[in-house]
């Protein structure tokens, strides 16, 4: 399967689903692998930060 195929079956699933486009976006981040630019790499770990924020101040 080209990239180009795969980004547009993503692309259609996202709209069907929303929820998809944050799954798809932490399951890039812990897997280390964005497939986009900077503005990926720097949400990707921004989501991270914010998962770490809410386990600690749930289980404090």
């Amino acid at each position: 399967m080209s990239k180009e195929e795969r980004e547009r079956l993503e692309a259609k699933e996202q709209r069907k689903n929303p929820g998809g486009t944050l799954n798809s976006a932490m399951s890039r981040a812990m897997t280390g692998s964005p497939d986009g630019g900077c503005l990926i790499n720097i949400l990707s770990l921004i989501m991270i930060i914010v998962a770490v924020l809410i386990v600690k101040a749930c289980s404090g």
